[in-house]
This record gives structure tokens, C-alpha cells and sequence, in this order.
């Protein structure tokens, strides 16, 4: 019912009743005052509710905003772990067994019978036409042989350690803090250096000029010590980072 339909009911109920001119227009007004405060309750109570609906968006604005930072921040975080102490398990692997190269030991085949000799080649994994041609050398010629094929095999599984810690760094290194890719990358490229030097002394065992002095292995050398400063440093970042949100939680 419109105000005005109102109106005129009032009008006729005040007619029919014998209302004065005065008392009609005190009616009148009282009415007027009515129809008022219910039009502004009327209009108050939407818009509280307007403000509330627009309110209760907000904040469902804001909590889905947190909401997304959080589970992001959280990926990241989860992958920033997994990236360092995955990248850091295949560094340090690649770095202990280049500088290893330097010195090796080998079981002595010169004086095993061919029967002893297979047993010890199938056990380290060599290919039944090697062990063939192995059984017939005799000697310092076997055990020569025997050693330039077992420092071929370590000098493959350097390179393959070598390889997948590149990898690893090349592919996943974007969600490493800053300053951390230069410092992996710095001893991977030594740990490269010392396999290639690697490959050459194997290629040049026995020839004289070479010498027996580890001195005058170079890139093995600049690995095991420049190397070693560079991956405890390294370590240390690392170890760090990955415990530094366990360790603000105990500060807090």
C-alpha cells in the first residue's frame, strides 16, 4: 500500500469521523510523522543491510587473497626446500668422488687364476667379452689393464654425478634464494675441471713425464682446497636456510 492510498483512507476515516480542520490537520501531521519515521527505518534497515552484504564481500575478498598468498607462499617454500637439499645431496656426491680421483686402490689380478679372475671381474661388473680378452694377459700387462679399466669406470661415474647435479642445478635452480645458484654452479664447474684432469691421467698412466707428485694434479688440487672453502661455505647457507623458519617459530 502506497503512502498516497494511505492518505486518502486517512482522509475519508477523518471525514466520516467529523474531524475538525484542526484536528485533521494535527491527524494529518501525526500521520505525515508515522509514515516518516517508517519510510527512514524502512530506508535505514536497507541500507545497514547493503553495508553488510558489501562488508561480508570484503572480507571474503580479503580472506581469499590471504588465502592464496599463503598456499603460494607455501609452494614455494616446499619447493625451495626440496630444490636446495635435493641440488645440495648431489653436490656433495659429484664433489667427494672427483676429489677422491686422486688416489686409488685396486685388487691385485696378476697373480689370480683364471678361475678366481672371473669370479672378481663378474663381481665388479665387467662384460663376459672383456673378462675373455682379460684372461689372456699375464702379469704387470694384466694388472696395468685391470687398473686403466677401473679408473675408466670411476672416471664414468664421476661424469655421471658431474651431470646430474648440472642438471639438477640448470632446471630447478629458479627457486633457490639469491646468491645460492652462483655458488653451486662455482664448484661445479671445479668438480668438471678435476674429471677432465681425471681423464688424462688415466690416458697418461706410466708415461714418465707426468710424475707420481699429486702436485702436479692441478684441478684436482684447486678442488680440494678452493673446493672445499666453497662447499662448507655453501653447506652452511644451506643449512641456514633450510632451518630458518624452524628457527623463528622457536623465537617466537
Amino acid at each position: 500500500m502506497t503512502h498516497e492510498t494511505v492518505f486518502s483512507l486517512f482522509l475519508q476515516y477523518a471525514g466520516f469521523l467529523g474531524l475538525t480542520t484542526i484536528g485533521l490537520v494535527g491527524a494529518g501531521f501525526g500521520l505525515f510523522k508515522w509514515l516518516g519515521a517508517k519510510w527512514l527505518e524502512n530506508k535505514f534497515s536497507e541500507r545497514l543491510q547493503n553495508l553488510k552484504s558489501e562488508q561480508e564481500q570484503a572480507i571474503r575478498f580479503v580472506q581469499s587473497t590471504i588465502d592464496r598468498e599463503v598456499h603460494r607462499a607455501k609452494k614455494l617454500y616446499d619447493n625451495e626446500f626440496t630444490a636446495l637439499s635435493e641440488s645440495w645431496r648431489l653436490l656433495r656426491a659429484a664433489y667427494d668422488m672427483s676429489a677422491a680421483t686422486i688416489a686409488s686402490m685396486h685388487s691385485n689380478v696378476s697373480r689370480m687364476n683364471d678361475e678366481e679372475l672371473e669370479r672378481h671381474l663378474e663381481k665388479c661388473g665387467m662384460e663376459e667379452w672383456e673378462r675373455a680378452e682379460f684372461k689372456n694377459l699375464k702379469g704387470d700387462s694384466r694388472q696395468d689393464q685391470y687398473w686403466k679399466w677401473s679408473e675408466w669406470q670411476r672416471a664414468v661415474e664421476c661424469d655421471k654425478k658431474w651431470r646430474e647435479c648440472k642438471q639438477q642445478i640448470d632446471s630447478i635452480s629458479i627457486f633457490f634464494p639469491a646468491g645460492f645458484t652462483e655458488k653451486f654452479r662455482s664448484i661445479n664447474d671445479l668438480i668438471l675441471a678435476s674429471n677432465f684432469e681425471f681423464e688424462d691421467r688415466i690416458r697418461r698412466y706410466k708415461v714418465p713425464e707426468y710424475g707420481v707428485s699429486t702436485d702436479r694434479f692441478e684441478s684436482n688440487k684447486k678442488l680440494r682446497k678452493e673446493g672445499k672453502l666453497l662447499i662448507d661455505e655453501l653447506e652452511q647457507m644451506v643449512r641456514d636456510r633450510l632451518w630458518s623458519v624452524t628457527t623463528e617459530k622457536e623465537r617466537t
